[in-house]
C-alpha cells in the first residue's frame, strides 16, 4: 500500500472515529480509552474515586462536574489539551505519567507522514467525547 493510500485510510478512520456520538454506551472506543487511561484514578464513573486515588498526593478531579464547574459549558479544548499534555494539571505532571506515550506521536508513524498524529487525535477525541458524556 502506498503512503498516500495509508494516509487516506488513516484519515478516513480518524474522521469516522470523531463522528461517534458522545453517548457513553455508543462510544466504545472512548470508554475503552477512559477505562485504560483514566479510571484507575478518576474511577469508572468519573467521580474521582478510582483504585489508586487513595495513594495520590492530589485528589483526582470529579470529571462529572467539569461542565458544572465551567458555567454550564463542557471545556472540550481544555480537556483535550490536558490529555495531550499541553495543559498541565497539578496532579498529572507533564505528560500524565500513567499513559506515557499512548497519546504521543512517539508511537511511531506506520501510516504515512501524518498517520500517528491522526490516530492519536482520534483516540483523544473519542476519550474527550466519552468524558463529556459523563457530565451530571
Amino acid at each position: 500500500m502506498s503512503n498516500h493510500a495509508r494516509l487516506t485510510t488513516t484519515l478516513a478512520l480518524a474522521l469516522g472515529l470523531c463522528a461517534i456520538p458522545a453517548i457513553a454506551q455508543d462510544n466504545a472506543l472512548g470508554r475503552d480509552e477512559y477505562m485504560g487511561s483514566c479510571a484507575a484514578c478518576h474511577g469508572t464513573d468519573g467521580r474521582g474515586h478510582g483504585e489508586f486515588a487513595a495513594h495520590l498526593n492530589v485528589e483526582p478531579t470529579d470529571l462529572t462536574k467539569l461542565t458544572e464547574n465551567n458555567d454550564g459549558v463542557f471545556p472540550y479544548l481544555y480537556v483535550f489539551q490536558t490529555v495531550d499534555g499541553r495543559a498541565v494539571v497539578r496532579g498529572h505532571g507533564s505528560p500524565m505519567p500513567i499513559w506515557g506515550a499512548h497519546y504521543s506521536t512517539d508511537i511511531g508513524d506506520t501510516a504515512g507522514p501524518y498517520g500517528a498524529e491522526l490516530l492519536i487525535r482520534a483516540r483523544i477525541t473519542a476519550l474527550v467525547d466519552y468524558v463529556e458524556s459523563l457530565q451530571d
